[in-house]
Parts: C-alpha cells; sequence; structure tokens
C-alpha cells in the first residue's frame, strides 16, 4: 500500500478555507500533512485522527523562528510544515482558533497579499508594454513582442485572479458584522 500521495489545492488565495477542510477530513482518514508541494500537499498514511489544520503567513528571519513556534505550542498548535512564509499548524478540535478577531484575520490576507500585488507591479505594465508594442513595431521585434506578451500572459492572469480575489476577501472580511 503506498504510504504518501499528493493532494491537490485549490489555491489558498482562493479557497483556503476548504483547502483546510479537505486536510481535516483526510486526517480523520488516516492521511497527514507532511509537506506544502508545487500546487499542492505531499500527504503521509499514518493513523486517523481528528485534527484541524490553520494557516499562517508570516515572513520570518532565522533567529524569529523558534519563538514564533513556541507561541503556536503554547496556544495548542503544532507546527507541521513551513514553505517560504507559509507555516501550517494543527491542534485538536476545540482549540482557540489561530485568527479569532476580524482584524487579525484582515491583517492576515494583507500579509498574504503583499507578494502578490508586488508581482502585479511588475507584471502588469509589462504586459501592456508588450501589447503596445505588438501593435507599433513590425518584424522581428513584433515576433518578439508577440511571444513575450504570450508568455507575460501566463503569469499576469493568475496574479490577476488573486489580487481580485484577495480584494475580495478582504473587502467581505472586512464589511461582516460577524467574524
Amino acid at each position: 500500500m503506498k504510504r504518501t500521495k499528493y493532494m491537490m489545492s485549490k489555491g489558498l488565495a482562493f479557497a483556503e478555507k476548504g483547502d483546510l477542510e479537505k486536510l481535516n477530513k483526510k486526517a480523520k482518514q488516516g492521511w497527514h500533512l507532511k509537506s506544502l508541494a508545487l500546487a499542492g500537499y505531499h500527504l503521509e498514511k499514518s493513523e486517523p485522527e481528528e485534527i484541524e489544520y490553520s494557516i499562517d503567513y508570516r515572513l520570518l528571519r532565522e533567529e524569529e523562528k523558534e519563538e514564533y513556534f513556541e507561541i503556536f505550542s503554547l496556544a495548542g498548535w503544532e507546527h507541521v510544515c513551513s514553505s517560504y512564509d507559509m507555516h501550517i499548524f494543527k491542534a485538536l478540535p476545540g482549540t482557540n482558533p489561530i485568527y479569532s478577531d476580524k482584524e487579525s484575520a484582515v491583517d492576515k490576507i494583507e500579509r498574504l497579499s503583499k507578494p502578490v500585488f508586488s508581482i502585479g507591479k511588475f507584471i502588469f505594465p509589462l504586459t501592456v508594454l508588450f501589447i503596445i508594442m505588438m501593435s507599433i513595431f513590425h518584424g522581428p521585434i513584433e515576433k518578439f513582442s508577440t511571444i513575450a506578451f504570450c508568455i507575460s500572459l501566463v503569469f499576469a492572469t493568475p496574479t490577476l485572479m488573486m489580487v481580485i480575489a484577495l480584494m475580495y476577501r478582504k473587502r467581505k472580511l472586512s464589511m461582516s458584522k460577524e467574524f
């Protein structure tokens, strides 16, 4: 029997809650999160367990990591894995949530948005530049611009979708009366 498997993510910017709920269900079936993977998660077979996963986004310097993980541990959350600025934790059901108020949840979305917005500030003007170059120039420069535009569009489209999703989540959370 296979001891590891891959689970695809729907995208943390779009479906964080759904991904975490799916990981919770998989843990009940004995498939526990081992590590983050490209566009998904590596799961490992173990004993079924009822746990809850949660994620925090925070860029940490090496000297901050021990204290950061200790704070979560004291609150009942065990560190599972990290990738760059994403840190996934698990806890028993009923443990106080990592984000228990609207302000901290909005702050989490803002931290998640920073790298996406940085990429957007670079890729969107570049895509527009290639569109302009395609319409002005002819010959080899036009061909180069067309190829460069297609490549930039591959990055610009998901970036734009993520920007819209994050802005929508932040606005929806900010406008809600309850948390």
